[in-house]
């Protein structure tokens, strides 16, 4: 009787010792989960109005950068742009092919002259912590044209569609930032307006 009763309260105590753990665990993968979604707002507020004026565009690209690990991956249009880069310098000019590169020369909401909004249909946000580290995310990005009536102008993904793993992000110092990208585009998916 005596093992009996040691038994089960050692059983017992093993159990609730795990509780807290587990529950640790849901919490971290909510909290992670909130601030996935978070650094994907991120980036549509930083490439959102970005193409108004240099000023403007500078900063945009400074808040673009500092939401990618130093050592970040996108793949777009065949051409692979590797590290951060530093605006300001040879590594943002055309041809480096770093991130910098990216941004400044070639994405379309950063083009001087570009006054557009970037969207995502919530439908189209996909999310999935793979570990405490890494995180598969998928989304994309419907720009329209703010001084052309709201003009569809282009419609980027963030990730491949249907293939996993084509963008990630990485939980570094506590902070998730985006680590890899493949870009491509689709067409837009339908949106549910009401016109008059």
């Amino acid at each position: 009787m005596k093992l009996t009763v040691t038994l089960t309260l050692t059983a017992m105590a093993i159990v609730m010792g795990s509780a807290p753990t587990f529950a640790g665990d849901d919490d971290g993968k909510y909290k992670d989960l909130y601030e996935l979604k978070s650094l994907h707002a991120a980036f549509h507020k930083a490439v959102s109005h970005a193409g108004i004026n240099a000023t403007t565009k500078a900063h945009a690209l400074e808040e673009i950068l500092a939401l990618w690990t130093d050592d970040a991956v996108i793949i777009a249009g065949g051409v692979t742009y590797a590290g951060k880069g530093t605006p300001g310098t040879a590594s943002c000019d055309s041809g480096s092919q770093t991130l910098c590169d990216f941004y400044n020369n070639h994405a379309g909401g950063l083009v001087l002259g570009h006054n557009w909004v970037s969207l995502t249909p919530i439908f189209t946000e996909s999310i999935t912590r793979l570990d405490r580290k890494t995180a598969s995310i998928y989304f994309q990005c419907i720009y329209f044209d703010v001084d052309n009536s709201d003009a569809l102008k282009s419609n980027a993904t963030f990730g491949l569609p249907t293939e996993a793993h084509t963008a990630l992000a990485t939980k570094v110092k506590g902070h998730w930032l985006f680590s890899f990208l493949e870009v491509t585009t689709v067409a837009p998916p339908t949106l549910d307006v009401y016109q008059q």
